[in-house]
């Protein structure tokens, strides 16, 4: 039985559901291998090799790339200005521009490099090396590029290459720098993403979870207007996840930030952010403005190592709001309870939390 630490398994899991739909299963898991839940490098990297193997297996994806090249027979256009600087006819030869379909394109580079650089690691164990080390063979013909100079916004998918948004996704990952240690040296779960996209893995992480395993609650993010009447000047806005059964909606704002509680301006009491009471407030008002109680909306906090689990119902002005933790660096059972908690709760038109 493999020593496995919560916390780098429940990434894989939360990777799993927000980037790839949990399309990766429990035989996907076991080819994972030894070394795979050891730390959080070895993780990324044996997925990244257990994602680009069912891809290599249709083949690398190819696209049409612009080559300037000196060649000895004439091929696209004939670049005359390169030739002659280049003095390229005393060699009876010619520079032409042409478009060539190759492998060697900027997906392909950023997934190569990405490698290049993960069998240099230290940080990378030998088993998962030599899975890299295989995979690199299929990347003969392509480039390893400067990390710096890739350009992220420049990568574009389409249906043909569509599948291959997972492993760019774990590329970016892991060349940003995956993680950091806290202070007695554990890995902690955060600190491996910038603010913006650790809320995002998050928010699409409990979204797909409800799609997934609660069909029936059509969870989504919708965005809708904060006025009933169409006025110039006021903005729209969208949830992180709205759920809905039968009459009844719940929206869940999903929050992963460094603190829950802020203290207080008049007494050393800790409070939840007044501004993040507010938008969901609003949030749910704007949908229930009859204060029918049929609209309910939780603030859902990532547990954070140093502070109180929250478990509150928060009645105010007419509509029941919530505020919950979710301990990510808890068994992945203990986290599936917590999610199908809410879930049965709000199906059952019960207090969504139990408090304590």
């Amino acid at each position: 039985m493999i020593n496995v630490d919560n916390k780098v398994r429940n990434i894989y899991y939360m990777l799993c559901y927000s980037f790839y739909g949990e399309q990766l299963n429990e035989k996907d898991e076991a080819n994972l291998g030894d070394e795979a839940f050891d730390n959080i490098y070895n993780l990324f990297s044996l997925l990244l090799c257990l994602i680009l193997k069912k891809e290599i297996k249709k083949g690398l994806h190819r696209e049409y790339i612009n080559t300037n090249e000196e060649i000895g027979t004439i091929r696209g256009k004939i670049d005359i200005n390169e030739t002659i600087k280049k003095n390229s006819l005393v060699k009876k030869k010619i520079i032409c521009n042409f478009d060539e379909y190759s492998e060697n394109c900027l997906l392909n580079q950023i997934i190569k490099t990405t490698m290049f650089y993960l069998v240099k690691s230290k940080k990378i164990g030998t088993e998962t090396k030599n899975e890299l080390k295989k995979l690199l063979y299929y990347f003969n013909n392509v480039d390893i590029i400067d990390t710096k100079t890739i350009k992220w916004d420049q990568v574009r998918f389409n249906r043909n290459n569509i599948s291959y948004k997972f492993v760019l996704d774990l590329c970016k990952l892991i060349l940003k720098g995956l993680i950091v240690s806290d202070r007695v040296g554990k890995n902690k779960f955060k600190e491996y993403l910038d603010d913006a996209r650790v809320s995002a893995i998050y928010e699409n992480f409990i979204k797909s979870y409800y799609r997934k395993h609660y069909p029936e609650l059509k969870a989504s993010s919708r965005r809708f207007c904060l006025s009933d009447k169409p006025i110039m000047n006021i903005p729209s806005v969208k949830t992180d996840i709205t759920m809905e059964y039968e009459d009844r909606m719940l929206i869940i704002d999903a929050k992963f930030y460094n603190k829950i509680y802020h203290d207080h301006p008049f007494s050393k009491t800790k409070i939840i952010s007044n501004d993040h009471l507010n938008q969901i407030y609003v949030y749910v008002d704007s949908q229930d403005p009859k204060k029918s109680g049929n609209v309910k909306g939780m603030l859902l906090y990532a547990q954070t190592i140093d502070e109180k689990p929250a478990n509150i119902h928060f009645p105010m002005i007419g509509h029941d709001l919530y505020v919950k933790t979710l301990d990510m660096n808890d068994t992945w059972e203990n986290i599936k309870n917590t999610l199908n908690s809410i879930a049965i709760n709000f199906k059952n038109n019960v207090n969504i939390v139990n408090e304590e």
